[in-house]
């Protein structure tokens, strides 16, 4: 997938400016509830850092990929949740504390969870074991930089002018959404080439991932006991990738090309399903507040 305007500059600005305003609906309690709610954040971590790597090993196998797609399929499944599935949970009105505890806790704990499922990966499929220098202080700097201090500066913002931030709740909403739309035109129209020569070959395996992985989120949380809101947001961080990570592993660590491919893809399919979701939950999720939704 090529670097443009689009996915260097215009994605990332429009990521931190959606990010403030998610921040600005959040405050400091938000966050406390969510850490007196430690089911919901036991069982997020669950989907995303067992559950979704064990559906990409069974997802590789079963479709009887080449070796470099099935570790790409693994790759995918075992980056983290990023800021993507943060904007997703904003636009979807779900709850937005849980959703940024999720992605800061899983990206801290990647440095660990990706070296050790892509050795496993690199045993099962490349004929070997595999040394991996992960990017830490990248990783943490790029989750920093589009997730913690635009919601930070939100908060701020909500502490400073909290009239201002509560009239900015419905328009940020519509902006998110209709962000997420244009993104997913934007990605098809320039690596339309892409989509057609790649993703008949690849379009099964990663989309059954997709799907796979929304709805073992889903179905976890709800036998969990856990409210329609909440499974949404643990739903869509299960789902949702950082396949920016995942690309950039592929391209700088394993020195791969080919691996960068699929998630490439992925990243331009998850908008698509993403987006349907964050609709269906602005449709039939209870509205209010997180703590007054129903199990």
């Amino acid at each position: 997938m090529q670097e443009s305007v689009l996915s260097t500059v215009v994605l990332p600005l429009a990521i931190i400016i959606i990010m403030v305003t998610l921040g600005m609906t959040l405050t400091i309690a938000d966050f406390k509830r969510v850490a007196a709610q430690p089911k919901q954040v036991l069982i997020g971590l669950l989907c995303q850092l067992v559950l979704l790597p064990v559906l990409g090993f069974v997802i590789a196998g079963a479709f009887s990929l080449e070796p470099v797609y099935a570790i790409s399929i693994i790759l995918l499944a075992a980056a983290p949740g990023g800021a993507t599935s943060n904007l997703i949970v904003h636009a979807a009105d779900g709850d937005r504390a849980l959703s940024v505890t999720l992605t800061a806790i899983s990206n801290m704990l990647a440095w660990f969870t990706i070296p050790f499922l892509l050795g496993i990966a690199y045993t099962t499929y490349g004929g070997g074991a595999l040394d991996i220098d992960f990017p830490v202080a990248d990783t943490m700097i790029q989750v920093a930089a589009l997730t913690v201090v635009p919601v930070l500066i939100g908060m701020g913002i909500r502490n400073w002018k909290p009239n201002f931030a509560e009239s900015s709740k419905r328009w940020s909403k519509i902006f998110a959404g209709g962000f997420l739309f244009l993104v997913i035109l934007a990605l098809i129209i320039q690596n339309w080439d892409v989509i057609v020569n790649d993703g008949p070959r690849f379009a099964p395996a990663f989309i059954t991932l997709n799907i796979a992985a929304l709805a073992v989120g889903f179905i976890v949380s709800r036998l969990a006991g856990i409210n329609v809101v909440q499974t949404g947001t643990i739903a869509i961080e299960t789902g949702i990738q950082n396949s920016t990570l995942a690309i950039t592993v592929a391209l700088t660590i394993l020195n791969n090309n080919e691996m960068a491919v699929v998630p490439g893809l992925y990243a331009i399919w998850m908008y698509v399903t993403g987006f349907a979701l964050a609709y269906w939950m602005t449709r039939n999720a209870p509205s209010g507040s997180v703590e007054g939704a129903t199990a």
